[in-house]
């Protein structure tokens, strides 16, 4: 089957735009009059059609048109400007056209076509979207469909939009924060093996003629510069080796918990781990409950939002204590792993009767710790750096400088 773009007047006289599919030209215009609709122009798409025998005609044309990856910033404007448009009383299918030509050499415009199609010939948004799951998430499926099913398709699209604009903001900053540290860190490693491999040896050449007893700090010096010289390439070669098979250990179940469960206690990392964890699954359990989301089920979507295993098991035993009936609160408070500051908020909501005003109201407070905690920690990791820098480069003079001082003493 092929794509084809159409422009037709309906029986009320309005001009109508879109995209169907179709296994010719001719019976593409069969299938608009079907609709009550009287073409007025029909050309194929310059865009690859779905061949015949390919699973469904919708799914190939959204494959065909999906390939490539979709950057975050990306996904959050197409996200804002349908949240927009819909919002403005504009139909869906409109709504992604239009949206999709602000894309013009990017993957999402192809994506965004795709679901404009499967939307023509009668899918809904949400289901349109899981045809695209390198573009959308289970989870932004599941917000846009709890959207779709009480009417506030425009409002849970716009806090989708500032989700996403939220947790881009906080990548930013780490990014640019850790950036410098991670520079000097660089740096100052580089600096460490110049010194011990190439400046050291041709000093030392130079002890050779003393015939006294070198200090303990200049032996040591030594050992550590013969040691980089004859084996710093296979301990880059371990390094290496080692961090390639951390990452595939860590695919491991097993060992992945046991690893997530190290970071959550760890002294200071471990707070902000758990902290941004717990943001994120508030601000999520905010959007679904906002847009008419049954409890139950925002906790069991928004427990996939839970980068650590640790706090997925945990909350995976909070839904089925809550599926017993327990408060969500208490069960939240039993695993043990999220701030006391959610608790107290979900207690509050429950009391109130608006779970997802206390649940924006957490995801807020722990993204304002998270930002001020990882900018005092950022800013302390900088000179610590340099101060480290600087004491490795002053030992190596020193273990120079010391064979110097001591011939002289003894001169005298």
């Amino acid at each position: 089957m092929d794509a084809f773009d159409y422009s037709a007047i309906d029986a009320g006289g309005v001009k109508r735009s879109g995209t169907l599919m179709a296994g010719s030209a001719r019976e593409a215009r069969d299938l608009l009059r079907s609709r009550a609709l009287t073409p007025l122009e029909l050309n194929q798409s310059r865009k690859r059609g779905v061949k015949k025998g390919e699973m469904s005609a919708s799914n190939s044309f959204g494959q065909s048109f999906g390939a490539g990856k979709i950057k975050h910033k990306e996904l959050t404007r197409a996200t804002r400007q349908l949240a927009i448009l819909i919002d403005a009383a504009t139909p869906i299918e409109d709504a992604l056209r239009v949206t999709a030509l602000q894309f013009e050499k990017s993957p999402m415009k192809g994506v965004l076509l795709s679901i404009r199609s499967q939307v023509v010939e009668g899918a809904t948004l949400s289901q349109a979207l899981r045809s695209q799951p390198q573009a959308f998430s289970d989870l932004y499926t599941a917000m846009v469909s709890s959207g779709e099913t009480s009417g506030k398709l425009p409002e849970v699209l716009l806090r989708l939009a500032d989700d996403l604009e939220s947790a881009q903001a906080i990548r930013r900053k780490i990014a640019g924060a850790t950036a410098y540290p991670l520079v000097l860190t660089v740096v100052a490693l580089v600096v460490i093996v110049v010194l011990m491999i190439f400046v050291v040896p041709k000093v030392v050449e130079q002890f050779d003629t003393f015939g006294q007893q070198l200090p303990p700090l200049t032996r040591a010096t030594i050992w550590l510069s013969e040691f980089l010289q004859n084996y710093g390439l296979i301990l880059l070669g371990l390094l290496i080796a080692l961090f390639v098979g951390l990452r595939f250990a860590l695919k491991t179940p097993r060992i992945r918990r046991r690893w997530d469960g190290f970071k959550l206690r760890i002294p200071m990392t471990g707070r902000l781990h758990r902290d941004v964890n717990a943001a994120r699954f508030s601000r999520t359990m905010a959007g679904l409950v906002s847009a008419g989301t049954p409890a139950l089920a925002a906790m069991d979507t928004a427990q996939h939002t839970l980068r650590n295993t640790v706090m997925q098991d945990a909350m995976t035993g909070a839904v089925e204590r809550v599926r017993s009936g327990a408060p969500m609160s208490a069960a939240l408070k039993e695993t043990g792993v999220f701030p006391p500051l959610v608790t107290q908020m979900v207690m509050g909501g429950e009391a109130s009767g608006d779970m997802g005003k206390m649940f924006a109201k957490s995801a807020d407070y722990l993204e304002d710790e998270f930002n001020a905690q990882t900018t005092v920690f950022l800013t302390l990791l900088e000179p610590a750096i340099i101060i480290m820098l600087a004491g490795v480069v002053l030992m190596v003079v020193a273990a120079i400088f010391l064979p110097i001082l001591q011939l002289n003493t003894l001169a005298y």
